[in-house]
């Protein structure tokens, strides 16, 4: 029996579930995306951000980072702070983010420079479609009982993780009306000036074989989503390019002021 049945106000959401799930490929990705609807539903209910890529490689330099990405050990903290400023429940997975992981037999990279952050998931990232997996059942397992709602990224911008996560998460999922797709942002407003590439919607849930049905969004104050941001101080730079670039870039997707979070009810085909 549909959940959501034909639509879903936002708004809406405590009445038919008692949980919402966001899966969160990087420790930003909750916020980025969905932290003005997280914002409005935190006193209202249960809100989990499932954080999938935070573990440290090994023997990195902390000084000297792979591809000069700030370390998991060190960018942890900077989401503990964002969650409680939000009053949002933290899990993090002690994954690895793509930038890290290596093939299990050779040892080689699976993804060896940052173009090939762009592609689809390897063959042979199945540790990684495992370590999701197991990290999603405990939340999957009790939804007859508590009906949870899952918030997942739709993939635009083509990142290998965000795309992972959602295709792991779908494969599991016995109803759609139990996930709804994030759209990615900054990637859905500033698609190859600092991250990702030219993609939409369209091509992004042609990835993951699934059909859009309809589109819903949340109006987000501007400035207390920047608030919000602004505890990521090791990423500012790297997503946005610099800190005048966060309100510009919110500003992109707005109406009357109001910076827009766009989220897809969708059908598997």
């Amino acid at each position: 029996m549909s959940t959501l049945g034909l639509t879903l106000s936002l708004s809406r959401i405590p009445e038919r579930f008692a949980r919402v799930v966001v899966v969160s490929p990087h420790m930003d990705d909750a916020i980025l995306s969905c932290g003005g609807l997280l914002q409005s539903l935190v006193p209202q209910m249960e809100c989990i951000s499932l954080t999938i890529c935070t573990a440290d490689p090994e023997n990195a330099d902390p000084l000297n980072p792979p591809h000069g990405i700030a370390l998991p050990s060190v960018r942890r903290g900077e989401e503990v702070s964002a969650m409680q400023a939000l009053g949002c429940e933290l899990v993090q997975l002690n994954l690895l983010d793509a930038i890290y992981r290596r093939h299990s037999a050779t040892g080689k990279p699976l993804y060896p420079h940052m173009d090939s952050l762009w592609t689809m998931p390897h063959q042979d990232d199945d540790a990684q479609r495992k370590g999701v997996a197991e990290g999603l059942r405990p939340y999957l397992s009790d939804t007859s009982v508590r009906p949870t709602l899952f918030l997942s990224p739709a993939g635009i911008g083509h990142h290998v993780d965000h795309i992972l996560c959602t295709a792991t998460l779908l494969s599991l999922l016995q109803h759609d009306e139990n996930v709804l797709l994030y759209e990615d942002f900054p990637y859905v407003v500033d698609q190859g000036a600092h991250v990702g590439i030219a993609d939409s919607i369209e091509h992004a849930l042609l990835r993951l074989n699934v059909l859009g049905q309809e589109r819903l969004e949340q109006e987000c104050d501007v400035d207390a989503k920047i608030s919000l941001i602004e505890n990521y101080a090791t990423q500012i730079d790297s997503i946005f390019g610099s800190h005048d670039n966060v309100k510009p870039l919110l500003l992109k997707n707005a109406r009357a002021g109001k910076t827009l979070e766009r989220f897809w009810r969708i059908k598997k085909k």
